[in-house]
């Protein structure tokens, strides 16, 4: 059975998806199962048009924007103030593919978020790093750099630019990723009857939260060098 015909609050009259009522003009609450997709008039893709989803944002801005309803009953001036800001977070979220993918994530798995975490390859090679850290924090400020102080800089310098190439590359992976996501989606991927996650859609999503996990701590870690290298004093750990 399908979900009950939306009606207008003020007209009765169907409204279907529509945000503003076709019969009277009058502002519509928006469904509570909303995505920032939906939102927007998009499906689940990774690929968006960036041009496409900016004017979208800006066409459907203009319907809603409170500026409009300032006159208008307080019911309509609340639901625009609810609909512009959902609006607002929608166009913030999806505009950028890393955060566009980590919402797809949490949409489709229900996960709450996606903690940063070291590639396990790279285990070994970031314990060594966050102890070069550690003694470069503790050379003495203000005081001209000494040989060990210039050489461990250069190799701060040489573990930032190869965290850079690794975060490239990661970069690259889920670009492969988004395409593919697209295609399966396109091609009508649907979960389990049971409720459970197409497996090969589950491998996706798994795939794509392994590597955005890791592209956080890559980021969040040079980071962490540039700001030790600036010579911060209130720099923290900032991998996780």
């Amino acid at each position: 059975m399908g979900e009950p015909q939306r009606q207008c609050w003020q007209c009765q009259k169907p409204v279907g998806n529509e945000w503003v009522c076709h019969a009277c003009g009058v502002i519509q609450p928006l469904p509570e199962t909303l995505d920032y997709f939906a939102c927007l008039g998009f499906p689940r893709h990774l690929q968006l048009d960036a041009r496409q989803l900016a004017e979208r944002f800006h066409e459907r801005s203009r319907l809603v924007h409170p500026d409009f309803f300032q006159t208008k009953s307080e019911r309509e001036r609340v639901l625009s103030l609810e609909a512009s800001a959902l609006l607002n977070r929608a166009y913030r979220t999806l505009r950028h593919p890393v955060e566009r993918m980590s919402y797809v994530i949490r949409l489709e798995s229900g996960a709450t978020e996606i903690p940063a975490k070291a590639p396990p390859d790279l285990l070994e090679e970031i314990f060594e790093l966050q102890e070069l850290i550690e003694g470069f924090r503790h050379y003495p400020a203000g005081q001209p750099e000494s040989p060990e102080h210039a050489a461990d800089r250069e190799k701060l310098l040489a573990a930032q630019s190869r965290l850079q190439e690794r975060l490239g590359r990661l970069d690259k992976e889920l670009a492969e990723l988004s395409v593919r996501w697209d295609r399966l989606i396109g091609d009508g991927a649907v979960d389990r009857q049971d409720g459970a996650i197409e497996p090969e859609k589950l491998a996706l999503l798994t795939a794509m939260r392994d590597r955005l996990s890791s592209r956080q701590y890559l980021s969040n870690t040079i980071e962490e060098i540039a700001l030790t290298l600036e010579g911060r004093a209130d720099v923290k750990d900032r991998r996780h």
